[in-house]
């Protein structure tokens, strides 16, 4: 309930910048009412929402209100009408809120149709379907993967660049693998280094370079994290469930964090390295089985591989040393 000054608020800049009465957008809204009803489960058991005017209401006031917070985050140029001081689309006040807010519009209860965004850019601009879905696309961190269903939906998809799978070689891909951490990787030459998106995940046994997205550590991760897997269990997306395993081996004690967080791989905001690992034990508590045929689960082998080689040229090395001394001994003698 306080946010719904803050609702409004938005409702009055946007229908004012768009010119656009605002029985336009309800009018618009009430042509796919049914489509929209059917997006949420047991709604009919809701007494306040059976009367379509007034779920048709707040349609539109939390559609607004997120388009209208996503353009402020995306900088468009268009929502500069807020007072500059102004505590959720001013610019300092957004900096200070994003967090907050975004891990609220993220839960999955919280989501709301993409059809009610793409229904008010519609009529507040009068585009093509194409590119309203490009705008929208853009807005919600996704670029060039929309339709989808709701803004969770597309910040998985931007986040996970809607599943890179690769083809299944080897039906024992998923046997025991060694939990390789990243200060051992890096006791066997093996390098880390940045990459922009989880679909570049990758590595390089030439170079021995393990590719990561970065991952911001603050006090919102565990939260974002844990909801985001429960979306991907619901709708069977596999990748983020691969990934978090990847970091399940890689952080397992305050020795690992260091040389992801020289790489930028690791963007710590909790001060210490100890406070990662707890947040990386929370965020991979419960983890389901990989799944072979994702990146993720691909690399974990390949460097197991590369691990176990490098094991065994050790020994073969170790074992030479020893039958070189005992000669040296045995002829002396």
């Amino acid at each position: 309930m306080p946010m719904q000054v803050d609702k409004q608020r938005s409702l009055v800049h946007f229908l004012k910048r768009s010119r656009v009465p605002v029985e336009s957008y309800l009018s618009k809204l009430k042509e796919v009412v049914t489509l929209l009803r059917e997006s949420y489960e047991q709604l009919d058991q809701m007494k306040k929402w059976q009367d379509d005017d007034t779920f048709i209401q707040l349609m539109l006031i939390d559609g607004v209100f997120l388009f209208e917070f996503l353009s402020v985050t995306r900088g468009n140029q268009n929502n500069y009408d807020y007072a500059t001081n102004d505590p959720i689309f001013g610019y300092e006040g957004h900096i200070l809120i994003y967090d907050t807010i975004m891990q609220d519009l993220l839960l999955m209860e919280n989501q709301l149709p993409y059809l009610v965004l793409s229904t008010l850019l519609s009529v507040s601009e009068g585009l093509p379907e194409q590119s309203i879905n490009s705008i929208l696309s853009w807005m919600m961190f996704a670029p060039k993967k929309g339709p989808g269903l709701h803004l969770l939906d597309m910040y998985m998809k931007g986040l996970l660049d809607e599943g890179h799978h690769v083809e299944k070689k080897e039906q024992d891909q998923d046997k025991a693998l060694v939990r390789l951490s990243a200060s051992k990787l890096q006791k066997y030459g093996i390098q880390f280094k940045r990459v922009q998106s989880f679909n570049r995940i990758k590595f390089e046994k030439n170079t021995a370079t393990l590719k990561l997205p970065s991952i911001l550590i603050n006090q919102h991760t565990v939260p974002r994290f844990l909801n985001l897997r429960a979306y991907a269990l619901r709708v069977g997306t596999k990748e983020l469930n691969s990934y978090i395993d990847l970091l399940d081996s890689l952080i397992q004690s305050a020795n690992d964090v260091s040389p992801l967080c020289s790489q930028g791989i690791i963007v710590n905001s909790l001060g210490s390295d100890e406070a990662v690992v707890e947040v990386m034990k929370e965020i991979t508590k419960d983890k389901v089985r990989r799944d072979v045929d994702c990146m993720s689960s691909v690399v974990l082998k390949e460097m197991n591989d590369y691990y176990g080689k490098g094991a065994a040229r050790k020994c073969r090395r170790s074992g030479k040393k020893l039958a070189s001394s005992i000669f040296t001994l045995l002829t002396f003698h």
